[in-house]
């Protein structure tokens, strides 16, 4: 390949991606996506460190909705709370 071909190849390829970036910067709905996600990860960083902590808030949130949509007179308690009422009822 010669230099002037490898040149004009690298020249067409630069003008490619500056049209394709600003096709994609001018949509209104990537940007809206953009902006989406960018509110999604301000909301995700400002609830927890760990990620494993998200996890479990998460499911921590579904698990007590899905309870608050069960008939009847349900609640949530920790394990070890139960524990506890069950060693003081074996005093």
């Amino acid at each position: 390949m010669s230099d002037v071909q490898q040149a004009i190849e690298e020249l067409v390829n630069e003008q490619v991606d500056s049209r394709i970036e600003d096709a994609i910067s001018e949509s209104n709905e990537i940007q809206s996506m953009r902006d989406e996600i960018d509110d999604v990860r301000n909301k995700v960083d400002g609830l927890v460190d760990n990620p494993d902590d998200l996890v479990d808030a998460v499911m921590l949130e579904l698990t007590r909705k899905l309870c608050g949509g069960l008939d009847g007179d349900y609640v949530m308690v920790k394990k070890s709370y139960l524990k506890t009422l069950q060693a003081k009822e074996n005093e």
